[in-house]
């Protein structure tokens, strides 16, 4: 087996640091990971997911580290299609026109499929006629969301990047999106804060990020048996840091709070707190 063929399908950090700011502190604190099939970023809102998603994108500048692409830095592949397709926003509104032209524009682009985006922006409730009318600059959070995370899964790059691809979508259209995702056939990198999906995804394998920091991963079914315990436990499956506690992810049925029940894993700063 060649190089090339161990490092194909996989996007790898090496100790990625991101500051917005001259002598700030990192929001990236050295974060080396390897992401292939289909993966989560499990960690609450301003953990750093939605910064490490850009910097892997090539959307922020790196501090430090780099970000590799089936082997080959992120920043030697601007413009190169059917490599890496995200979700963000900002990607898709350089051009002020409607949403359906974007469509038609970038899958057009790609190679891609329009009509898998359209099929599934429809599936989602969103029509037609009103693409037709708004930018999709102009559309509401919940519907940008769908247009984007559609788009980039038509565009059928081999490795896709959704960043919160389940926001402020209700429960019933997040089923429909995690049909799309399982579907996709290519590498999948997602992030939420939203624990109770798990068990929708019980062939994905999870990572955390808590205060800039990646660790795992983990496989979905052991973390819907998982219990947390703040205190260094050992034979854990693994520990993070949490507000400077240590914080244990323990196989089920030790002691401790299950995992999956917490509706999404902010609530885990409020337990920190509590211990």
């Amino acid at each position: 087996m060649t190089l090339e063929d161990m490092v194909s399908d996989m996007i790898v950090s090496k100790d990625l640091h991101v500051a917005y700011r001259w002598r700030q502190e990192p929001v990236l604190k050295g974060v080396s990971a390897k992401f292939d099939g289909k993966a989560l970023i499990l960690g609450p809102n301003g953990s750093g997911k939605t910064t490490f998603f850009r910097a892997i994108c090539g959307l922020t500048n790196i501090e430090s580290g780099k970000v590799l692409i089936d082997g080959k830095d992120v920043r030697d592949l601007y413009a190169t299609t059917g490599v890496l397709s995200t979700n963000f926003q900002e990607v898709y509104t350089l051009i002020s026109t409607n949403a359906y032209s974007i469509i038609r524009l970038y899958t057009d682009l790609s190679d891609g499929d329009a009509d898998l985006a359209f099929d599934a922006i429809k599936t989602m409730g969103i029509g037609t006629d009103l693409l037709k009318e708004r930018k999709i600059s102009e559309l509401s959070s919940g519907q940008s969301k769908i247009v984007c995370t559609a788009l980039a899964l038509a565009m059928k790059s081999k490795h896709v990047l959704l960043d919160e691809p389940f926001e402020n979508l209700d429960p019933a259209k997040k089923g429909k999106m995690v049909k799309y995702l399982h579907e996709y056939k290519g590498v999948v990198l997602g992030n939420t804060h939203e624990t109770w999906l798990l068990k929708n995804l019980q062939d994905w394998r999870v990572f955390f990020m808590f205060e800039g920091r990646i660790y795992g991963p983990l496989s979905v079914k052991e973390l819907l048996e998982a219990k947390i315990s703040f205190a260094d436990e050992s034979g854990a499956l693994v520990k993070v840091k949490v507000k400077k506690k240590t914080v244990s992810i323990l196989e089920g049925g030790k002691k401790g709070t299950l995992l999956a029940s917490l509706e999404s894993i902010d609530r885990i700063y409020d337990l920190a707190e509590e211990a």
